[in-house]
């Protein structure tokens, strides 16, 4: 099994007699591989980045079914869910739409979308701010962002990263 979106791939090997084993980088480059016995055990393996397969791992852990069912309940944000995953994200196919909101110092606070020029150097669109109690769906390009918007953006998944450095700065979102 693999997703198709760059960053986001699982990698899934079977091993025979054994379970399946799934690979997928992390976010500063190290690699998480999971083992999934067929006795329901699963053993979570950390390697750093830039590590190579005949690397020992720099952390293992082994869990029951039960454990690692309830770990992956904790890491879906069954228990708490952060500040961060409030903003909405929804991808449809390769139809990104997020919800972000500029602080008074994101990039894009105090200038206009033209200004910023959103589409051409990120590839992302702003379909609608939604600012105090007001929503301006398909705002002009002369139209200012100001800190506390909160900008509905369309694009594609890969190009989500350049939207928030250029636009929303440091803290993303």
């Amino acid at each position: 099994m693999s997703e198709t979106q760059p960053g986001l791939e699982i990698f899934e090997v079977t091993l025979p007699g054994i379970g399946r084993r799934y690979s997928l980088s992390a976010i500063d480059d190290a690699r998480v591989v999971v083992v999934m016995h067929h006795s329901g055990r699963r053993d979570l393996y950390s390697f750093n980045a830039g590590a190579t397969s005949d690397d020992a791992p720099a952390a293992c852990v082994s869990l029951t079914d039960d454990q690692a069912r309830r770990l992956g309940a904790v890491l879906g944000g069954a228990y708490f869910k952060p500040s961060v995953a409030t903003d909405v994200e929804t991808i449809i196919g390769d139809l990104l739409i997020d919800w972000v909101t500029l602080r008074p110092d994101s990039p894009g606070a105090d200038r206009s979308i033209a200004d910023l020029e959103i589409r051409r150097r990120t590839r992302m669109t702003v379909v609608a701010i939604l600012r105090d109690d007001e929503t301006i769906l398909a705002p002009e390009p002369h139209e200012t962002l100001r800190a506390g918007d909160r900008l509905v953006v369309v694009g594609r998944q890969e190009d989500l990263g350049a939207f928030l450095r250029h636009v929303v700065g440091a803290g993303d979102g």
